[in-house]
């Protein structure tokens, strides 16, 4: 295999650091193992394109910069345009607060710059490797959204909605048997596992679900003892 074939199936890591002295002192090892893309300004990282930065395997973000301590910012920032992949911070400061306060706030590691080399790379690598076997539980999907069971997690276009465990077991089913219908006495068994359920309860849930997902390009729709998805015209 020649090294330019090899590099391209290296995971490709995006690194927020405004300090040079820096990269150069991680990146020649960094690069045996990814592809580093580099963005030394904050603002110039907020104007990368929503789908290029998805496209990452990790970003790992610096979070001191001249106009103040960026990481909660920067994880918020990345969250809102529904970046998935590992978020991972770079800090000078090792207090258990700053950590806690990150890690509570969705970052997936957070790693100090007087850390070993080896270390650092492992903790990299460590993410990236959960990422994508997270990715593989990806079961079902259809026109944009994806539901992930073992999270019980609903993403549409790549921002994640919050689901009760009823609604996603209930989109499940549909988009599993879609485009055929899913009869009533079918959910009551497989969804809600109860004996009896009224049919105001299913309309409620089909309710939440559609006003849920009113971006996406399907509804839940109801006829007779039928259900089933129905493409919004």
């Amino acid at each position: 295999m020649t090294q330019s074939s090899s590099r391209t199936a290296l995971p490709s890591i995006l690194w927020l650091e405004d300090n040079p002295s820096v990269v150069d002192l991680f990146k020649e090892e960094f690069e045996l193992y990814f592809v580093v893309h580099q963005s030394n300004d904050f603002q110039e990282f907020k104007r990368i394109s929503k789908d290029r930065l998805k496209g990452y395997d990790a970003l790992l973000l610096d979070m001191e910069f001249p106009e103040g301590k960026i990481g909660l910012e920067a994880i918020q920032f990345c969250k809102s345009i529904g970046v998935n992949s590992p978020i991972l911070i770079l800090s000078n400061d090792e207090s258990l607060s700053t950590r806690l306060e990150m890690l509570t706030n969705g970052a997936e590691d957070y790693l100090w710059k007087s850390m070993h080399p080896e270390e650092m790379l492992v903790r990299i690598r460590n993410a990236i490797s959960r990422f994508h076997r997270n990715r593989k539980d990806r079961e079902v999907s259809l026109a944009g959204i994806s539901l992930f069971p073992h999270r019980l997690a609903v993403e549409l276009s790549g921002l994640e909605i919050d689901f009760s465990k009823i609604e996603f077991h209930l989109l499940m089913k549909l988009i599993q048997n879609h485009p055929s219908p899913v009869s009533c006495e079918n959910l009551r068994v497989d969804v809600w596992k109860l004996p009896v359920l009224e049919t105001g309860t299913i309309n409620t849930f089909i309710w939440k679900i559609n006003k849920k997902l009113s971006l996406w390009s399907y509804r839940i729709a109801k006829m007779g003892d039928g259900i089933f998805l129905q493409s919004k015209p």
